[in-house]
């Protein structure tokens, strides 16, 4: 970043000096020719004078200008891509590393120690870090660097390789500048697999310093959080982590098997305990399983552990926000989602629910940023096909903040809306007095929403606005009346 602004200020500085340096040519001649007293009203020495000295010292006004202009001209570049919250904080994209063992083994180890340094990355709030999804459907679309770069409008790419000797763990990484490919930094690590957590923490510090400057990471404790020294707990829960975010039946199934492997080799380690709740609470929320007393009371004691271990584990305090906002108490929503964010700020779950929180605490517009940020650096979340959900939620955000233009330009990018977006719509097209019940949308609606309970659609809606509730339940009832 300091590199780009340092280019434009150089070009600017070389066409004024250029321009500067013509301009008092021009004026040598001009005053050898014209009468600059009768003209101007004072001597050509004091004329030339002046232009000697106001050219120089109009130099710093000049440059300002020119980094004002530039700013305003990325941003609306910027705009026609990925939207960047910040265009003064570095942006980081951690490429998938290159697996040299070719198997399949070696691939949860080389891609769970990658998603790691991304989750590291993504708990220091000096940086913004592409999401692990776009990182890793890099791979899967065959991206080269620069199309990955310019799609997620990254500043700095991490790459590199790693190789499994029996304990040893051989890994190569490099830092480049993604606008001409400069290599910033690199490194040859040949370390025994137990100190693959002190490998990590060289690797971000490194890249930080590189990118922000020599700062204190404070997120970076690693004393409070270091995950394990039983590597063989490590590998169980790598693997655990990876089914987990499979987002099918079977998959849910193996991880749990692959998490509780992981707890009982090291019973101590806290990653696996909140990857535990993570999982089981995926596999109510999806149908996976009945939501018995027992399966919930098992999740609880696993976030708990975590808790134990850890009080400020991003992951079990994103999963109590969660909790509490299906039971709508919203101000330990808010008290645990900001928790989270707190200790991770980057992550999209994380940025999800503390989103949410926002809106139901009376903080609309800062939940209405969040959203935004969110829709900008991860538009469509790890276990869909279309920005729908994001889109979806942003109609939602827009239209609690009474931003009732930017719901109607919203909602045209949505395929399709959710019974919520689609009520909210109804309601406030009603409200506004408009025509709209031979419009696709609405008619779609009153076929797909049909047989409904309002009343249990609504309450999942967790308003905390009684009189909104009421006022779209009476709206939906209207529809099907």
């Amino acid at each position: 970043m300091i590199k780009k602004i340092f280019k434009v200020l150089w070009k600017s500085a070389t066409a004024y000096v250029v321009a500067g340096f013509a301009l008092i040519q021009l004026a040598s001649v001009v005053v050898n020719n014209v009468s600059i007293k009768d003209t101007l009203g004072v001597s050509q020495e004091l004329f030339m004078q002046t232009l000697f000295i106001g050219v120089p010292a109009f130099l710093p006004v000049f440059l300002l200008l020119a980094y004002f202009l530039r700013s305003e001209d990325d941003e609306i570049e910027t705009n026609k891509g990925v939207v960047r919250s910040d265009n003064l904080i570095p942006k980081i994209g951690v490429l998938p590393f290159e697996n040299l063992n070719k198997d399949e083994e070696g691939l949860f180890l080389v891609d769970g120690i990658v998603e790691d340094l991304i989750s590291e990355f993504s708990m220091i709030k000096e940086v913004e870090i592409v999401s692990r999804k776009a990182c890793f459907e890099c791979r899967k679309d065959a991206l080269s660097i620069n199309e990955f770069a310019s799609k997620w409008n990254a500043d700095y790419l991490v790459s590199g390789s790693i190789r499994a000797v029996e304990d040893r763990l051989r890994i190569s990484v490099e830092l480049s500048e993604s606008e001409d490919g400069n290599v910033l930094w690199s490194n040859k690590y040949d370390r025994v697999k137990k100190d693959i957590f002190e490998v990590q923490d060289e690797i971000v510090k490194k890249i930080i310093n590189q990118t922000v400057g020599n700062i204190e990471i404070k997120s970076l404790k690693r004393a409070f959080r270091k995950p394990t020294k039983n590597m063989t707990s490590y590998d169980y829960m790598l693997k655990g982590r990876a089914l987990n975010q499979k987002y099918n039946k079977e998959s849910n199934t193996e991880a749990l098997k692959m998490l509780n492997l992981a707890i009982e080799a090291d019973k101590t380690n806290p990653l696996p305990y909140s990857w535990k709740a993570c999982t089981m609470g995926q596999a109510i929320g999806m149908g996976f399983v009945d939501q018995t007393d027992e399966w919930v009371n098992e999740m609880f004691e696993a976030i708990n552990f975590a808790k134990e271990m850890n009080e400020n584990d991003w992951n079990a305090n994103r999963l109590l926000g969660e909790v509490h906002l299906s039971l709508h108490d919203y101000a330990q929503t808010l008290k645990f989602a900001t928790i989270s964010f707190n200790a991770n700020p980057n992550n999209p779950n994380v940025m999800s629910i503390y989103g949410d929180a926002l809106l139901r605490n009376n903080k609309i517009s800062e939940g209405v940023k969040m959203w935004e940020k969110l829709y900008g650096i991860d538009p469509v979340p790890f276990a869909d096909s279309s920005s729908d959900r994001r889109t979806n939620n942003l109609f939602f955000a827009y239209f609690l903040n009474n931003q009732f233009d930017e719901c109607e330009n919203i909602f045209d990018s949505i395929n399709e809306p959710t019974n919520r977006t689609w009520l909210l719509r109804t309601h406030l097209k009603t409200s506004q007095n408009k025509e709209f019940k031979k419009e696709n949308w609405y008619e779609k609606g009153l076929e797909d929403f049909k047989s409904l309970d309002w009343e249990n659609e609504v309450d999942r809606f967790h308003l905390n606005n009684d009189n909104l509730q009421q006022d779209l339940i009476s709206t939906a009832k209207a529809q099907f009346a």
